[in-house]
């Protein structure tokens, strides 16, 4: 929305817990900001405008965790279907994406090679992309692997899926792992045929193959939203993990979008930053904060100890940014020109015409 500066000030603001824990409110992911004895307020024919300025927190959450992580197996054994088996990848940081194929390698061969039975399978071969391979080295990057059962092979039609379709009981059905692994994505719950990968045999040799370069990262943004009634828009398929995925625009409550890097996810801007939102509303008393991924999830929280900590209020994942805060003058109408303009002055003369005496303006 256009308009003249009337005011303007920053606000900077951080989400480090100081002392005693304060509210609910007061973490990395859901935070508050109240004014209560500073509200921003604006006038008639005025509008508040806020803008991302700077942003940045430690990328405390790992690469590969339980949103990108998961992988389901389906198999028959001797003809007859089993239950289905659960991967998932190690959470960690990984260096590159041939350490996360290596990784993902060696749990199909643990995993199917218990399901197999005996000594199960012999050691992974004609691995792509190699241990230590980095994107940008010359070579392909989709998945596969070669492995030969040590006796003869007793499972069929394996399906590897990769899944990201919504279940109520178990929201890590919805992954990021076909991004990761580049498998084709199974987008419903009720699909037991489809496989991600394609899977073939050469005697008692299984060769799996993937169809889509694989990825070091699957969430290349932290998305920041504000909950203040304004006038910017988005498509439907982001920032709601239980909207239709879809991309018909909404309303939207993003004030920016942040690049994940390696050690902190920050951003600094200066006065012609994209990352605006104006509101009629006349009076903020708060606003209300939250980092979420691309489908509106909150970032994996670590605990490594596994011993119940929490790493928003007793750990190091907080952040600190600068909003600025502006009043606009639009006038009563957007749409009107504000322009100058030259008056005049008029007088009856004796008989009663009028005459011009004098002017002002410009």
């Amino acid at each position: 929305m256009a308009g003249v500066l009337s005011t303007q000030k920053s606000i900077f603001a951080s989400t480090q817990q100081s002392g005693r824990v304060g509210s609910s409110l007061s973490k990395f992911s859901r935070f508050k900001i109240c004014f209560t004895s500073n509200p921003l307020t604006c006038g008639n024919g005025q509008v508040n405008k806020l803008s991302l300025i700077q942003f940045s927190c430690h990328r405390n959450w790992y690469t590969v965790n339980p949103n990108n992580d998961k992988v389901i197996i389906r198999y028959k054994k001797g003809g007859v279907e089993q239950t289905p088996l659960t991967i998932n990848i190690l959470n960690q940081d990984y260096g590159s994406v041939g350490d996360i194929a290596t990784q993902f390698a060696s749990q199909l061969k643990t995993t199917l090679g218990t399901a197999q039975g005996g000594t199960g399978f012999g050691g992974v071969v004609n691995q792509n992309p190699a241990n230590n391979y980095n994107t940008g080295e010359t070579g392909k990057r989709s998945f596969s692997m070669e492995m030969t059962s040590a006796a003869i092979l007793t499972l069929s039609d394996i399906r590897i899926q990769c899944p990201q379709f919504r279940d109520a009981s178990d929201p890590t059905d919805f992954n990021d792992s076909y991004v990761l692994l580049g498998g084709k994505r199974i987008a419903d719950s009720t699909d037991t045929t489809t496989s991600s990968f394609k899977v073939t045999y050469d005697g008692n040799k299984v060769i799996i193959q993937g169809s889509f370069p694989m990825q070091l990262h699957t969430q290349p943004f932290l998305y920041l939203s504000m909950n203040v009634s304004n006038d910017n828009l988005q498509t439907a398929n982001l920032g709601n993990i239980n909207a239709a995925i879809d991309e018909h625009v909404t309303s939207s409550c993003f004030l920016g979008k942040i690049p994940v890097q390696t050690n902190f996810c920050a951003i600094q801007l200066d006065e012609s930053t994209p990352y605006s939102m104006t509101t009629s509303q006349r009076s903020v008393t708060e606003l209300l904060f939250q980092c979420l991924d691309s489908h509106g999830r909150e970032f994996p929280l670590i605990d490594d100890a596994n011993d119940g900590a929490d790493i928003e209020t007793d750990g190091n994942l907080f952040s600190d940014m600068i909003i600025r805060h502006e009043i606009l003058d639009i006038g009563s109408d957007g749409n009107v020109l504000d322009a100058p303009y030259k008056t005049y002055n008029y007088q009856l003369n004796n008989v009663g015409a009028p005459q011009l005496v004098g002017g002002g303006g410009f």
